[in-house]
């Protein structure tokens, strides 16, 4: 009798048992819920006022950049006046004196192009006219355009004519010849004199592939990841070169996207690096 009395009260505590711990539960899940209501909405006011910020030193900084613009622009004429002997002779300190002048002034109007530039790709501003022409064409006359510079660091520059006919690309020839110069101009100043730049192409499958290999100074292991980031310098390249936007393979990348294609990197530091960039050929 006892027994069944036991089982009685066991069976008529358990659904009470089971609501109690089913309360606590639901309390403890709402306290819960509450706090990460106002945790979101803590970190989405703060991602409001991060991107509020991010506008506001977006907008300054171009404005910093058109303004600067122009008088470095009418510097460099009056520099390349002089240089060029239009203004009168010049002796040759006084000539190598003002190269040395024009090519920093050359820096400081690359740095406000790079700005600029990154403010477009991010307001999708950047214009892209697309048509069907030879990237072979581009990269040949690019190559030719930095001839000059590679002879002057001493470091041999050559276009690997492909063996294979790789037929013309749908693309904005003036933004893949951008990305090229950004790259070789790259491989020239990171490689030490006597280094080799290897710039080859070819079909790959329905793309074509293009790499920018040097024999230069690589990419530490560590900095690999962030090399597209913008602003980013490798620390070993910052020690090489002290000047430099940080944005010149993170607007290429961003170019080459917007052609339907990837790039990437392949380094090792003190051995060399290898950018490469794929873009896929128009279907049919």
């Amino acid at each position: 009798m006892n027994n069944i009395f036991d089982i009685k009260i066991i069976l008529f505590l358990i659904p009470a048992v089971i609501l109690a711990l089913f309360i606590v539960v639901s309390l403890r899940l709402k306290k819960k819920n509450n706090f990460l209501t106002k945790e979101n909405l803590r970190l989405l006011n703060e991602s409001k006022s991060f991107k509020k910020l991010e506008k506001v030193k977006a907008d300054f900084i171009t404005t910093v950049a058109h303004q600067l613009r122009t008088p470095l622009t009418r510097v460099k004429w009056s520099f390349q006046s002089v240089i060029s002997g239009d203004a009168g002779k010049i002796s040759k300190e006084q000539k190598d004196n003002l190269q040395t002048g024009y090519e920093a002034n050359e820096t400081m109007v690359k740095l406000i192009n790079d700005l600029l530039n990154i403010d477009k790709l991010e307001d999708s501003y950047f214009g892209y006219n697309f048509e069907n022409v030879s990237l072979e064409k581009i990269i040949s006359e690019t190559v030719q355009n930095f001839l000059f510079m590679a002879k002057k660091k001493k470091v041999e520059l050559e276009f690997y004519v492909p063996k294979e006919s790789v037929p013309e690309v749908m693309l904005d020839q003036n933004k893949i010849g951008m990305v090229i110069s950004n790259l070789i101009d790259n491989a020239i100043n990171y490689t030490p004199e006597g280094g080799k730049i290897d710039v080859t192409m070819e079909k790959l499958g329905d793309c074509v592939m293009v790499k920018v290999k040097d024999t230069g100074i690589g990419i530490p292991k560590d900095d690999i990841d962030k090399i597209f980031t913008r602003f980013f310098r490798a620390k070993n390249a910052v020690r090489v070169k002290t000047e430099g936007s940080g944005l010149g393979v993170y607007i290429a990348k961003n170019i080459i996207e917007a052609h339907g294609g990837k790039m990437g990197v392949e380094s090792e530091e003190g051995k060399g690096t290898t950018f490469y960039f794929t873009i896929p050929f128009q279907k049919e």
